[in-house]
């Protein structure tokens, strides 16, 4: 995100979410318990021509890792705690580089390109970043709508309550092997 554009604040989270291990499933790592409620979009809040048609991500924590597993990091719209919902930003597998209580930054943007009817028609470009030196060498990755380059993501449904959940998955169940959010903020422009 960057600062020379003027922005609207959505969410900022103000407590830390519970710091998770011992999973390989994608799970939510701003979770309620730890965090409060989560960041949520109105319906038809993103599109073009309408409040805003792009958002920006910021979030932050700590990672370790003992047994060179590896995390997949995805931001999703949806239900509260979805795990199915589209990835409007997410990444491939990134390999844990061995050490403890590192820092990791994901940051991000999601622009609506084209508000469909009703139902998961509309289609939405992610792109961004992930880095830190908790991760391998060379510690910066890309981050794509879908996963995936280029970026684009069809099956987003603006016409529904939406909410922000972002999730990790972990290839190797360990107690050394862990994910902690920090701070999430969400913001939007037109």
């Amino acid at each position: 995100m960057t600062a020379d554009r003027p922005c609207d604040l959505i969410y900022k989270s103000v407590k830390p979410g519970t710091a998770k291990n011992t999973f390989t499933t994608e799970i939510g790592i701003n979770d309620t318990a730890g965090m409060g409620a989560q960041a949520e979009l109105i319906p038809r809040f993103l599109r073009p021509g309408g409040l805003l048609y792009t958002l920006g991500f910021r979030a932050r924590g700590i990672i370790g890792s003992v047994t060179s597993p590896t995390y997949t990091f995805s931001l999703r719209l949806g239900g509260i705690a979805s795990i199915t919902g589209p990835i409007i930003l997410g990444s491939a597998a990134l390999t844990g580089a061995n050490n403890t209580g590192q820092i990791w930054e994901f940051e991000g943007e999601v622009t609506m390109e084209t508000l469909g009817a009703d139902g998961a028609n509309s289609t939405v470009r992610g792109l961004g970043m992930i880095t830190s030196p908790g991760l391998a060498s060379p510690f910066m990755y890309a981050l794509f709508g879908g996963a995936a380059s280029p970026g684009t993501v069809a099956t987003v449904d603006a016409s529904i309550t939406n909410f922000i959940n972002f999730n990790v998955a972990c290839s190797a169940s360990s107690a050394t092997n862990s994910i902690t959010l920090l701070q999430l903020m969400v913001v939007g422009w037109d």
